[in-house]
């Protein structure tokens, strides 16, 4: 597509056949081999459903919880069982038996507490009570949690051990995590084409500015830990081949008022200004938190595109200028009713009136390289969205001492677009002869989405059990109407007029566990099922398609832990790409004369299977992943050899495999200097359905990534950071990708007790972001040249206020199917 730039190359066609062979058979066994691990989950409890357990809690001088500490025990010098302590500093371990044991308490490798244990039965040791110096090892405690640790379903980066992230924010945390990539803006996870990010397990109903505007609003002081989740468990919406980022942040102050002021402006080609305001309040059972956001100014990005038709070159210069103006806000309520009931909701809205102008230039050369003709274009482009979220959510503590508990969500969302695309075009020949055309392009879409979820959690003796249910209602209404204007008078094109009604209904239920199979070895299983009807109905061309299909979505994780710092894993899931509502709708609109996009209303779901081997060690992460795509979907430019028409059009018309190798690696060197780095080296292939219309293509590729910061006074107060990226030329779907890097550079300090914190930073130093993407399509090259307008420089201030507490975000259950809005 022009406007989503990628591209296209040749194949390795002698390896491709056998590595399609093996990813044949791998998918032809995964529900066989997902269902046999569950039976033998399911014969080990009947086999062990006797067995007994031990429990207890691990305390720093009775009130501080201690997490993430190794609990041992042991029997004659053998470690029989090994456990890290949760967030409360509890830990179970089952599947126990009979007889004496020691029990040893570590952290970073200092042994804190021992005892002799006489275990006839279920034991609960109640709490274990560790003081700052333990007369045992007459040592003071002063180890740190290891910066990257690892769960069974996910990677852990914990921030507070962070020196770069002090008196930053959370998305200068962002920066240093492992397998996360910040850049202009955007929030990137390698190995993953999209990614979600959550607040305390609920993720944020937001993206692009407004997205990033949030998270800058959370002081990375308040930040406990970040979890990078690669393949979601069957919890999660099964929705996207996407990875998701959880901001876990600090205890809540009791009895709080607070908030921060934001400002912040940046300079490229035009200015953007950014202005936020935060205010929190906490009172006995009562929460509440408010946030108001305000965006307002102009990018300028450049697009050159070049079409190589067999009896003519088509060049196309691209100037746009970008009008943003956008405020958001975001407001919760909760209410605790007592002791094991929360009840509360949320309201969020966004209005946006973007505006773009558009300059579009045509230049057509004949075979002897001499200029045939000019095509001048002129578009204004008016929107008005406006969106709207309700929440209503409950929760119930079952059993505090077990941590049984269940979530209930409720959720509408309301989601409004009105666009006015009014152009021209003026057409010169060689000849002298001028053709003159004019039209006014209207849409206007409203979508509703009603969803509802259920969630529980239910630990036992042998298995720690999550089930739950959601049901989702969606209805699209969409029309556009075509109007020629070149006469001077507005006369409909009932040809290019088209209404379209859209309705789709999900119904899913999950099962996931968690078992300890042996002292150093955790699995978790899960399974998620999903059961869609959709109608899609095109009122003007009387077209009606419906589809009904019910999917499996397995996942298997595997933990092994040799120590607190040496732990080594693998995962399997399974995940869907439904098409957002707009690629359904069949209408067309037009950007120029020549060029227009339209919907498909055939276009189907795509599916992909994600592998992940991983090892963590010390501070350091590596890991081999492996991905399949199923008939998946990219958007198309088409182009004829005798025609001078481009029409964009979404496609499902290739598979996709992908495997790569990831290595991180973050050092401090004496609280001066501290660095986040990565190298992550891939192949991809396509392998097209229609390879005479879009060739085969494949290719090897990899990146490097570092991240510095450098603590210039003792003390920490000012900092400066140096940032670069350089990726090599790679795949982007189905399009090929060029090289592009980029050097960013930045400084921060903090004042008056770090309540008024200054940073200035400059992104793409020397302008090299420049991407070109390239596709053969009926054997006719494009090549899309594309710089949005990313050097620019940026001052920000923020004002801290008030006592700070963490602002709690709801699992809204309708954000799988928001995120497909367009």
């Amino acid at each position: 597509m022009k406007q989503s730039c990628l591209t296209n190359t040749r194949e390795h066609e002698n390896g491709y056949s056998f590595t399609h062979q093996l990813v044949n058979l791998f998918t032809h066994f995964r529900m066989k081999i997902t269902l046999i691990l569950l039976l033998s989950l399911f014969l080990e409890h009947t086999a062990l459903c006797q067995d007994i357990y031990l429990s207890g809690k691990a305390m720093y001088d009775h009130n501080i919880p201690m997490d993430y500490a190794v609990v041992m025990l042991c029997r004659e010098d053998s470690i029989i069982r090994t456990e890290l302590t949760e967030e409360n500093g509890s830990f179970t371990m089952n599947n126990l038996s009979q007889g004496s044991y020691m029990l040893i308490v570590e952290q970073l490798g200092v042994k804190l507490y021992s005892r002799s244990i006489e275990l006839a039965g279920n034991m609960d040791l109640g709490t274990i009570n560790i003081t700052k110096t333990m007369e045992l090892q007459t040592v003071t405690i002063t180890g740190k949690k290891p910066l990257i640790a690892r769960k069974t379903d996910r990677l852990v980066f914990n921030v507070e051990n962070s020196t770069a992230a002090i008196g930053g924010d959370a998305l200068e945390a962002l920066k240093i995590t492992p397998g996360i990539r910040v850049q202009n803006g955007q929030i990137t996870m390698i190995g993953r084409s999209n990614m979600n990010v959550m607040l305390n397990e609920r993720p944020v109903q937001l993206t692009g500015d407004d997205l990033i505007n949030f998270i800058r609003n959370i002081p990375a002081g308040e930040i406990q830990r970040i979890e990078v989740i690669t393949n979601p468990t069957a919890k999660y919406d099964a929705e996207g081949n996407s990875g998701l980022v959880n901001i876990v942040t600090k205890k809540a102050k009791l009895n709080s008022l607070g908030g921060s002021i934001t400002t912040a402006l940046s300079k490229s080609k035009g200015y953007i200004g950014n202005e936020g305001f935060n205010l929190n309040f906490q009172k006995d059972g009562l929460t509440f938190s408010s946030s108001i956001s305000y965006s307002n100014g102009t990018i300028q990005p450049y697009q050159k595109y070049t079409l190589f038709y067999p009896n003519y070159l088509w060049q196309e210069e691209n100037n746009k200028k970008n009008y943003i103006n956008n405020l958001g806000g975001r407001f919760t309520i909760e209410y605790k009713l007592n002791s094991k009931i929360k009840m509360g909701g949320e309201y969020s809205t966004s209005n946006n009136l973007p505006l773009a102008k558009v300059n579009n230039s045509s230049f057509i050369y004949n075979k002897s390289n001499v200029l045939d003709s000019i095509i001048i274009n002129e578009s204004r482009i008016e929107a008005d969205r406006k969106t709207n979220s309700f929440n209503f959510y409950t929760i119930m503590e079952l059993d505090t001492a077990t941590g049984k508990k269940i979530n209930f969500d409720m959720d509408y969302t309301n989601y409004q677009s009105g666009i006015n695309n009014s152009f021209y075009s003026n057409t010169l020949h060689k000849d002298e002869r001028m053709n003159f055309f004019s039209a006014n392009n209207f849409s206007n879409l409203n979508i509703d989405i009603l969803t509802s979820k259920v969630d529980v959690e239910y630990p036992t003796r042998w298995i720690n059990l999550n089930f739950g249910a959601k049901l989702t209602f969606i209805n699209n209404n969409s029309d556009v109407s075509f109007y020629n204007t070149t006469s001077g008078n507005s006369v409909i094109d009932p040809l290019q007029t088209n209404e379209f009604r859209y309705k789709e209904n999900m119904q899913a239920l999950y099962v996931s566990g968690t078992k300890q199979l042996t002292g150093n070895l955790e699995i978790q299983l899960g399974l998620r099922g999903e059961n869609t009807q959709t109608t899609g109905h095109s009122k003007t061309l009387d077209k009606i398609d419906r589809k009904r299909y019910f999917k499996l979505f397995p996942s298997v994780f595997l933990n092994y832990m040799f120590s607190e710092d040496k732990i080594v894993s693998f995962n399997y899931n399974r995940r869907i790409n439904r098409p957002s509502y707009n690629n359904l709708n069949p209408f067309r609109f037009y950007s120029t004369t020549f060029n227009y996009a339209e919907g498909n209303p055939f276009l189907q779901p795509y599916f992909s299977d994600n592998l992940e081997w991983s090892c963590t060690y010390k501070n350091s992460y590596i890991s081999l992943n492996f991905n399949y795509i199923n008939n998946r979907y990219d958007e198309v430019t088409y182009v004829q050899p005798n025609s001078a028409i481009q029409v964009i059009k979404p496609e499902n018309f290739y598979n996709q495999m992908n495997y790569g190798l990831f290595y991180g690696y973050y050092f401090n060197i004496r609280n001066f200097w501290e660095s986040s780095n990565d190298i992550y080296a891939f192949h991809s292939q396509v392998q097209s359905k229609i390879p005479d219309i879009i060739p085969n293509i494949s290719a090897w590729s990899g990146s490097i990534t570092t991240n510095n910061t450098f603590m210039i006074d003792k003390g920490g107060k000012y900092k400066a950071e140096l940032n670069f990226l350089y990726q090599f030329p790679s795949l982007a779907g189905s399009y090929e990708l060029s090289e592009f890097y980029q050097l960013d550079m930045g400084f921060r300090t903090h004042f008056f007790n770090n309540k008024l914190q200054f940073s200035l930073t400059v992104l793409d130093v020397f302008k090299t972001n420049k991407k070109t993407f390239t596709q053969v399509v009926n054997k006719i090259r494009q090549e899309n040249y594309d710089y949005a307008d990313i050097r620019r420089i940026r001052f920000s201030l923020v004002y801290n206020f008030g006592n700070q507490f963490k602002m709690k975000k709801r699992n809204n259950s309708n954000e799988d199917e928001k995120r497909r809005i367009k």
